[in-house]
C-alpha cells in the first residue's frame, strides 16, 4: 500500500472513538523493551499502538535517532495496521526511498481526519537542526525542510484538501517556555491564512500546558513530560475555543497486558538474567542513572585503552529506576542504555583537550568527561588534569567517545578537527555487557583500573640542528666588504632525551642533554671543537602529601643526581671534566608550571686525567618554569622555557658557586617541525676569585618526538 493510500483511507473512523489521539514523537524510541519489540516482535509493537487507539504518531527526534534499521522495522509494522507515522517536511534521496515509503510525508499529500463533525488535518516537522544533533550516519540520504516554507505549504495543502481544523505537531529545538518561544517565531513570519489553528509543541510540555498568540492563531498545547493532555476543541464561528488539562493517570490498559503477555516470556529468556559481574556493593552508594552513566564512560575508557571518555549523559534513560535485587541484569542494560553506538578513539594533542574543557567546562550535568578536569578555566591558576596528572603542553591523548558525538551530533559538542578512528567490535551497550559478564565478587565501578594509579611513562626526544658557512674566492684581489670575510663552516647539534614516569603519588624524571659544535675556517686546518658538553639529571618525586591536600604551601620530597661532563678533553688541557652532584629537599609548585626546590647534598670534583678526587657538601635552589605558552594558531604554538639552578658547596674552603640557566623560545610549526631560540648560562665562581661566565646562543630548526605510554 502507497503511502499516499493510508493519507486517504477513512483511518482514523474506524472505532468512531470520540477523541482524536495522536503522539507527537518519540513514543516507541529508544526505551529497552520497546527496541527490543522492534527488534524481534515489530508486529506486536504494533498491535499494542493500535490497541491503544492511536490514530497516527508524528516522527520525532528520538525516532530519527535510533537506528535506521529499528526505524524500519516499526514504520513497516504500524504501516500494516493501518497507523500513519507523520514526517511532512522530511524528503529521502533515492538510496534511502525506503525511510519516505513507510512514512506519511508531504509528498504524500495530507492526511484528513473527521472527527465530531470537523475535518482535521495532521501535520508533523521535525527542526532541520535535528539533523546535527542525531549525526550523519542517521541522516544520510535523508534531508529536513525548513519549518516555514514546510508550514507555509502544509497548511495551504490542508485549506485546499477542505481540512476544517489544522493541527501541527512541531518538535523543534529547546524545550518548555523556550522551545515554544521558537516554534512561534517561526509561524509569526507566516500570514494569518497560512497559520495552523492549533500546534501542539512537543518539547515545550516542562512548562507549557496551554498558550495562544496575541494573534490569537496558533493556539499553543504541550503534553508534560512522559505524559498526556486532553485537548477540547469547540468551534466558536471563525475561531476556536480550546481548553487543555492534563491527563490523569489510569489503570494499566489491557493492551499492554496483552503486549507483555506476547513480548515478556522472549524478553526475559534473553535478557533477564543477572550478570555475573553485576553485584552492587550498596556501601558505595545507589546505583541510579548518573552512577551507571560513570561506570559506563569508564567501561569506555577501559576497553579503548584511552585517558579521556566522553559520553553524553543522556545516553543514560533517565527513567531507568536503577539496579534492583542488588545485581546488575541484561534487562537493565538493554533498558538504561538508550543507543549502542559504535565507539570512536582520536589521539589529540594537548591544545584540543585545553579547549574541549575550557568549552564545556560548566556541563558537567549533561556531558561526562571521565578523566579530564578543569579548574578555574581561563583564570591564572587555571588547572587542567588527565586523570590526576597536570595536562602536558606538548603531548597527546588518547580520547574515546561514541560515532554520534564524534560525527557532530548534540549540536557539535565534540569539536572536529582529530581524525576519529572506530573500534571494530567495540559498541556503547556491547562494552558494558562483556564487562559485567566476567565474573567478579567486587562491586563493578571498584573493579575498574585507576588510571590516576597506574604508572605513566612519557618519552620525548628533541634535537637542534644548526649549520652555517661562508666560501670566498678573490682571485682578483678586490676590496670589497662581502669578499673580505674568512671562508668558514660551522656545525651543531644540541639533543635533549626525557624519559619520565609518573604515578599519581611519585615521579621519576630523566634527562639527557649533549650539546657539540663544530667549526673550521680558512686559517685552520680542518674542524675545531666549540661547545662540548654531557649533563644528565635524574630526579625521584615523591608527591603524597599534595594528593591528600594540593595547595601551594604543600611541598613534595625530592632526591636527584646530576652528571656534568663532556664528549672529549680539550687539547689545551690536561683534564677530562666530570662532576656529579646528589641532593635532596623539598620542592613547591608555585604554579601550575613553575617550581621551586631547596636541596642540600654535596658534589664530587674529579678529573680523569688523574687529579685528586674532592667531595664538597652544599646547598642549593632551583627554579623551573616548564613550557609556558606564549601564544597560539592552530598547531603553531610559541612557549617559553626558563631555568636556573644555584647551588653552593665547600663553604669556607673551597667556596664554590655554580650557577646554570636556561633560556628556550621555541614555535612550533607542527607535530614534529620547531623553530627555536636556545641560550644557556653557566657561571663559576671559586674561593675569592671573580665569577665567570659562559654563554652559548643557538637559533636553529628543532626536530622533536612526544610519546606517552600508560602501564595498564
Amino acid at each position: 500500500m502507497e503511502a499516499a493510500e493510508i493519507a486517504r483511507r477513512d483511518v482514523w473512523q474506524r472505532d468512531r472513538a470520540a477523541s482524536l489521539l495522536v503522539d507527537t514523537g518519540g513514543l516507541l524510541a529508544r526505551h529497552g523493551v520497546a527496541r527490543f519489540a522492534s527488534r524481534r516482535e515489530p508486529e506486536a509493537l504494533a498491535r499494542l499502538v493500535s490497541a491503544l487507539g492511536y490514530r497516527a504518531l508524528a516522527l520525532g527526534e528520538a525516532d530519527l535517532g535510533d537506528p535506521r534499521e529499528l526505524l524500519l522495522r516499526r514504520a513497516r509494522a504500524l504501516r500494516r495496521r493501518g497507523v500513519p507515522y507523520l514526517a511532512t517536511n522530511l524528503r529521502c534521496a533515492p538510496e534511502s526511498a525506503q525511510v519516505c515509503e513507510v512514512l506519511v510525508t508531504g509528498a504524500d499529500g495530507v492526511p484528513i481526519a473527521r472527527q465530531g463533525g470537523e475535518k482535521v488535518a495532521l501535520l508533523s516537522y521535525l527542526d532541520p537542526g535535528v539533523g546535527h544533533r542525531v549525526g550523519p550516519d542517521r541522516m544520510q540520504g535523508l534531508r529536513l525542510e525548513p519549518l516555514e516554507g514546510a508550514m507555509r505549504n502544509g497548511v495551504r495543502a490542508a485549506r485546499a484538501a477542505g481540512a476544517t481544523l489544522v493541527v501541527a505537531i512541531v518538535d523543534h529545538q529547546g524545550s518548555g517556555a523556550v522551545g515554544a518561544a521558537r516554534i512561534l517565531n517561526v509561524v509569526a513570519q507566516l500570514d494569518e491564512a497560512d497559520k495552523p489553528d492549533l500546534v501542539l509543541a512537543a518539547s515545550a510540555g516542562t512548562e507549557l500546558l496551554f498558550a495562544r498568540p496575541v494573534g490569537f492563531r496558533p493556539a499553543f498545547v504541550a503534553a508534560p513530560t512522559r505524559s498526556a493532555v486532553d485537548a477540547r476543541i469547540r468551534h466558536n464561528g471563525e475561531s476556536y475555543d480550546i481548553l487543555a488539562h492534563p491527563s490523569g493517570d489510569g489503570p494499566v490498559a489491557p493492551a499492554f497486558a496483552a503486549f507483555m503477555a506476547s513480548v515478556g516470556p522472549l524478553y526475559c529468556q534473553e535478557l533477564g538474567h543477572a550478570l555475573v559481574g553485576g553485584r552492587v556493593n550498596p556501601a558505595l552508594g545507589e546505583l541510579g542513572p548518573r552512577a551507571l552513566a560513570e561506570l559506563l564512560a569508564g567501561v569506555m575508557r577501559h576497553a579503548a585503552r584511552a585517558d579521556v571518555a566522553v559520553l553524553n549523559a543522556s545516553a543514560i534513560d533517565g527513567r531507568w529506576p536503577g539496579v534492583r535485587e542488588g545485581t546488575l541484569s541484561a534487562s537493565d542494560v538493554n533498558v538504561a542504555v538508550q543507543y549502542d553506538e559504535p565507539l570512536m578513539r582520536a589521539t589529540v594533542p594537548a591544545l584540543w583537550l585545553r579547549d574541549f574543557a575550557r568549552r564545556h567546562a560548566d556541563d558537567d550535568e549533561a556531558l561526562l568527561k571521565l578523566g579530564l578536569t578543569i579548574d578555574n578555566p581561563y583564570g591564572t591558576l587555571e588547572k587542567i588534569k588527565i586523570n590526576g596528572r597536570l595536562l602536558d603542553l606538548e603531548a597527546y591523548y588518547d580520547v574515546v567517545t561514541i560515532r554520534f558525538l564524534a560525527e557532530g551530533g548534540d549540536d557539535g559538542v565534540v569539536p572536529g578537527g582529530v581524525e576519529w578512528e572506530q573500534l571494530e567490535g567495540l559498541t556503547l551497550r556491547g562494552v558494558l555487557l562483556s564487562y559485567l559478564r566476567e565474573e567478579r565478587e567486587e562491586d563493578p565501578r571498584q573493579a575498574l583500573p585507576d588510571p590516576s594509579e597506574q604508572l605513566e611513562w612519557t618519552l620525548r626526544i628533541d634535537s637542534d640542528l644548526t649549520f652555517s658557512g661562508s666560501a670566498v674566492r678573490d682571485p682578483g684581489g678586490y676590496a670589497e666588504g662581502p669578499l673580505q670575510n674568512a671562508n668558514q663552516t660551522q656545525l651543531g647539534v644540541n639533543a635533549n632525551l626525557a624519559l619520565n614516569a609518573l604515578s599519581r603519588r611519585a615521579a621519576w624524571e630523566n634527562l639527557l642533554t649533549a650539546t657539540y659544535t663544530l667549526a673550521a675556517t680558512s686559517e685552520t686546518n680542518g674542524f675545531d671543537e666549540g661547545a662540548d658538553q654531557l649533563v644528565y639529571r635524574t630526579t625521584g618525586n615523591y608527591r603524597g602529601f599534595r594528593v591528600l591536600r594540593d595547595e601551594l604551601y604543600v611541598p613534595d620530597l625530592v632526591a636527584e643526581g646530576l652528571l656534568r661532563s663532556e664528549f672529549t678533553k680539550a687539547d689545551d688541557r690536561d683534564t677530562h671534566f666530570l662532576n656529579l652532584r646528589f641532593t635532596g629537599g623539598l620542592q613547591w609548585r608555585l604554579h601550575l608550571k613553575v617550581k621551586l626546590k631547596l636541596v642540600g647534598g654535596f658534589e664530587i670534583l674529579e678529573a680523569t686525567s688523574g687529579a685528586e678526587r674532592s667531595v664538597h657538601p652544599g646547598l642549593g635552589a632551583q627554579l623551573n618554569i616548564d613550557p609556558w605558552l606564549l601564544m597560539r594558531s592552530g598547531l603553531r604554538k610559541l612557549t617559553l622555557t626558563v631555568g636556573a639552578d644555584y647551588f653552593v658547596s665547600g663553604l669556607g674552603g673551597l667556596n664554590r658557586h655554580l650557577l646554570q640557566g636556561l633560556f628556550d623560545l621555541q614555535l612550533n610549526l607542527n607535530r614534529f617541525l620547531a623553530l627555536s631560540f636556545n641560550v644557556t648560562l653557566y657561571g663559576l665562581k671559586e674561593r675569592d676569585d671573580d665569577f665567570s661566565f659562559a654563554t652559548q646562543t643557538n637559533v636553529a630548526v628543532r626536530v622533536s618526538w612526544t610519546g606517552r605510554h600508560l602501564a595498564h
